[in-house]
């Protein structure tokens, strides 16, 4: 492990990543989720060397063909699950706050342990919760990350653990509020875009974003984000009306401010987006927003259930993401699907009120969308990148799409591949060595449990 990490560091230090042979899939059930293409296809799919995918294509590969041929026959191939809202590093911290709603399990989490955090520990800490997204299947996350580290370098070793772990992702990013003014700290996330960018094709950053705060520290800091967001063409996601007591007392109210700041645009993300006004809704979809809707934690957190057809139906672009692992605890996008469809099934007694295709379709695709990332991933396409999965079923199959959602588990993964390189094979992490990652990270909460136990949580209310 990494004991100290820097920025500059970490991409001079990058690998190109590894080298792909060309290979071919063969399957009787390739789901593809691309747009409009709901048949299941009974071919194979042809990965390249660069890990993208060449073709796809019903029947036998050719007799010719002397590429490697990967036998998933009676398996089902669909693209990874993209997460679209999550805080990796929270990983290290399930089972906190058990019977807490939003603000007091962040009591019970940041507030009782940021401050006892240490260079290493959001390395250690991102790292396992990446590792721990792809045994799940999530093959491209956007990490929300957040500032608990004590100085802006350790802050960045979750972009540095990103960087190494082999998972695609979206890095939503926190201005450096120790920098004195507003162009020092947009040159610094000028300067990381830049020096990312440079690097040979093979490293799995696909973006950048803003992590909006703003809304919850004045006018100025979201008009600060508002602006440097736009110009640098980012998105900006924020979380947004999550708990019911606090969207009541003040998260709608503040709507209005946002609409006069210039924040409800086509580039603003909701994460969360339950106690909505039909006004906050109908002029958020005018804007052109978009939301991520987190069933899990919004279940454990006890937040409420986000009206997602009707989000849907009034224009609003909805993904879903498994959020932290801490809130939501099991970082398994079968368990989201479930979760979020059972609960809208519950509620309107209404077994048609959202199909299985369509929830797969939000955990892939149309989340890639909304993360604007659809031309690389969320759905097997010539062209976009090899990210699936191999999912060996609970038989018989008279349905995959239904399979998938209601008979299915992390368990059923047989193996996960990014640009097309397998990195999960029956649960094992095979570029990392995830136990002893385990250990360290239990060391490191074990440090810092001992330095909260007699210390008073922060008062951030």
């Amino acid at each position: 492990m990494k004991p100290t990490i820097t920025r500059t560091a970490v991409l001079l230090a990058l690998a190109t990543g590894s080298i792909v042979h060309a290979y071919q899939v063969r399957s009787d059930m390739i789901l593809t989720m691309a747009d409009g293409q709901a048949t299941v296809i009974d071919g194979y799919m042809e990965v390249g060397e660069d890990g993208r995918i060449v073709a796809i294509e019903a029947g036998e590969p050719p007799a010719s063909s002397s590429e490697e041929i990967v036998d998933a026959r009676g398996r089902i191939v669909m693209p990874g699950f993209v997460s679209g809202h999550n805080h990796l590093w929270q990983s290290a911290f399930r089972g906190l706050g058990a019977d807490q709603e939003l603000y007091g399990w962040l009591k019970s989490l940041h507030w009782t342990f940021g401050r006892h955090f240490e260079t290493g520990d959001m390395y250690a800490f991102t790292l396992h919760g990446a590792l721990d997204q792809m045994v799940n299947g999530i093959t491209t996350t956007l990490n929300h990350s957040q500032t608990i580290a004590p100085s802006y370098e350790d802050y960045m070793e979750q972009f540095a653990a990103e960087m190494d772990a082999g998972q695609h992702f979206i890095y939503s990013y926190v201005l450096d509020s120790d920098e004195p003014d507003v162009e020092a700290r947009k040159a610094k996330l000028v300067d990381l875009i830049a020096e990312t960018e440079a690097l040979l094709d093979g490293h799995p950053c696909l973006g950048f974003g803003l992590h909006g705060v703003g809304i919850y520290r004045g006018a100025d800091k979201m008009s600060e984000e508002v602006s440097v967001a736009k110009e640098l063409g980012l998105d900006m996601q924020v979380h947004y009306l999550e708990e019911k007591a606090e969207s009541l007392k003040s998260g709608q109210s503040n709507f209005q401010a946002m609409k006069e700041g210039g924040a409800v645009w086509d580039g603003l993300v909701y994460a969360h987006f339950i106690h909505v006004t039909d006004e906050i809704l109908n002029v958020s979809a005018a804007a052109g927003a978009k939301m991520i809707w987190n069933p899990l934690s919004n279940g454990r957190l006890a937040s409420g259930l986000a009206d997602v057809p009707r989000y849907i139906d009034q224009g609003l672009q909805v993904g879903l993401g498994v959020d932290g692992a801490a809130s939501a605890d099991i970082a398994d996008p079968f368990q989201n699907m479930r979760m979020g469809m059972y609960a809208l099934r519950m509620r309107d007694s209404d077994a048609g009120i959202m199909s299985c295709y369509q929830i797969l379709e939000m955990h892939t695709l149309k989340t890639a969308e909304v993360l604007e990332v659809e031309d690389q991933v969320g759905s097997l396409a010539p062209g976009k990148y090899a990210d699936f999965l191999i999912i060996d079923p609970v038989s018989p199959v008279f349905d995959p799409y239904a399979t998938l959602v209601f008979a299915s588990d992390a368990s059923n993964i047989e193996s996960v591949w990014v640009r097309g390189v397998k990195q999960v094979e029956a649960g094992e992490v095979l570029k990392h060595d995830l136990p002893e990652l385990r250990s360290e990270v239990a060391e490191r909460v074990a440090r810092i449990a001992a330095a909260a136990k007699n210390t008073k949580p922060e008062d951030h209310m």
